[in-house]
Formats: C-alpha cells, structure tokens, sequence
C-alpha cells in the first residue's frame, strides 16, 4: 500500500514538473530591450557617424567651411562660380583677371581654407592676401587674386600709348618679376621671420608698395613694421611717405624711431610737420631722433 502511494506521488510530480515546463515554453515571452522597441517617429538604429553624404546634382556645389574639415564638392560647374560662393561664404574678397575658366568636378576635404583653395586654383596665377583683424589683431584671409592681372592691365596701357596718352600705367613690373610674386606670396606667411625677409628683398613700387604702405601700419609683428620703414625709404611715392608718416604713431618706439630715420633718409622737407609733434614726445630717445631729423631736413 505504501509503495502505491510513493508511485502515485512520483508519478503525479513528474507530471507536475512537465507541465510547468510546457507552459512556460508556450506562454513566457523573451525578454527584449527597451531601445530596440520601435516607437512612433523615433530612430532606433543608430547614425554612422562617417556618412557619407551624396554627391550633389550635375550642375551644383556645397560648400562646408567647418573648422578643421573644409569641404568643397561640385558637379560639373564653373570654377568662377565655386570661387563666388566661397568668397560670398568666407567673407574675403576676389579679384580675377582674364581667365580660361572651366566647368569642373572636384571633391576638395582639406583642413584649411587656405589649403582648400590652393587646390581649387593652382592652375593659375593667384595671390592669397591676409591682413589683421581689427579687433584680435589675428590674419585673416582678406583678398584671393586670380590669373595674370598683369598681362590686361599692361596691354591696355600699351593701347593707350599707340593712342598718343602720355600717361602709361606705371609700377606694373613688379607682378612680372617671378622674384617679387615669390615674395608677395611670403608675405601672406603666419610667420612673423619669414614676412620680415620678404620685406627686406621686396622692390617698394606697384601692388608691393600697396601692400607694404598696408604692413607698416597693420603687422601685429613690430619686427616687421621696422623692417617696411627701410625697404619704403627707397621710395619716393608719395604713399610710402605718407605711410612712414602714420607709423610715427606706432606704440612701439623701435619703430617709431625707424619711421623718423626712414624720413630723415628719404629727404623730403615737407615731413618736418609731422616731425616736430615728436619733439614733445614722453621718451627722450624718441625726442632726440626727432630733433635730429629735423635738423638734418631743414
């Protein structure tokens, strides 16, 4: 009787056991994470981060000037056009001459801007010009010359000569010189050195002269500022003497004096007026300059 009962026992947990085990198969859902329940309007797969985004449409071109990933991408358009947008973008200014211009497609993943149009523009003659901001004092890219300028401006002066006027363009030799471009493009350097050693081999006439006059005024470097005072007392534009003349306002008395002996050097009589305000100056050496300088143009 006691074996009958332990029997029925077994069998009735064994069949207990299988039950439950039935049901949990049939009924029991697996568990699912919550991020991967799709929900109205939500993404849930997650966005590569290296995308990369479509090319654009013949005819078009996107400009990214992201910091530190400048990004220019065209689909069979003019190279005027994409210089356009670039300037309109980056807030510089463009000038361009007689150029060949050509419809391109180019793909241009550059860290800079500087880079970035260098790329797009190497064909051709360019000059990329920075000068200090106003506030910061930092360069900034301020103009991008593109193609032989030169060769236009220098065909329209000999047409004008055949003409009979008497007054040709001058101070165009200095672009022809591959010499004085070398040291135009120096001048754009972030390097205060290098800018400094262009100046002191530049020739002051022409679009160097225009650039210099702008040196002397605005080079966060004084090392370069005194080195314009020297090359523009070779000078006898008018402009260079004027610029030498506003640099005797210059905070720093190394160049305030270089500006006095550059005008002293450059003989002009008239540069007295804006000399004699120094004899008041608070330094003496910057006093004793003056009144040497005078002395020596009177």
């Amino acid at each position: 009787m006691k074996r009958s009962v332990c029997t029925i026992l077994t069998c009735s947990l064994a069949a207990l056991l299988i039950a439950c085990d039935s049901r949990q198969g049939s009924d029991q859902q697996p568990s699912t994470p919550a991020a991967t329940v799709k929900l109205p309007g939500v993404i849930t797969a997650p966005v590569a981060a290296d995308i990369e985004r479509p090319f654009p449409d013949a005819g078009n071109y996107v400009i990214d000037l992201a910091p530190g990933n400048i990004s220019i991408r065209a689909n069979q358009v003019n190279e005027l056009e994409i210089l356009d947008g670039i300037a309109a973008r980056a807030g510089f200014r463009l000038l361009t001459g007689d150029v060949a211009w050509e419809t391109v497609t180019v793909d241009i993943q550059k860290d800079t801007l500087h880079a970035a149009l260098v790329e797009l523009i190497k064909a051709y003659p360019y000059l990329i010009i920075y000068t200090p901001d106003k506030d910061t004092r930092q360069e900034v890219l301020s103009e991008v010359v593109v193609g032989d300028l030169l060769a236009t401006e220098t065909a329209d002066s000999d047409a004008a000569t055949a003409a009979g006027d008497e007054a040709p363009l001058e101070g165009l030799d200095d672009l022809s010189d591959p010499g004085q471009q070398a040291y135009l493009q120096e001048l754009q350097s972030p390097f205060w050195e290098v800018r400094a050693r262009a100046v002191e081999e530049i020739e002051p006439v022409g679009e160097a002269l225009y650039v210099l006059t702008d040196l002397i005024v605005n080079d966060p470097s004084p090392e370069v500022r005194i080195a314009t005072t020297r090359a523009l007392e070779f000078s006898e534009d008018p402009q260079a003497i004027q610029a030498l003349a506003a640099c005797l306002k210059d905070e720093d008395l190394y160049v305030v004096m270089e500006c006095i002996t550059s005008l002293e050097h450059i003989g002009d009589k008239t540069t007295v007026v804006h000399l004699q305000p120094l004899l008041m100056h608070y330094d003496e050496t910057v006093r004793n300059t003056a009144a040497r300088a005078i002395q020596n143009l009177q």
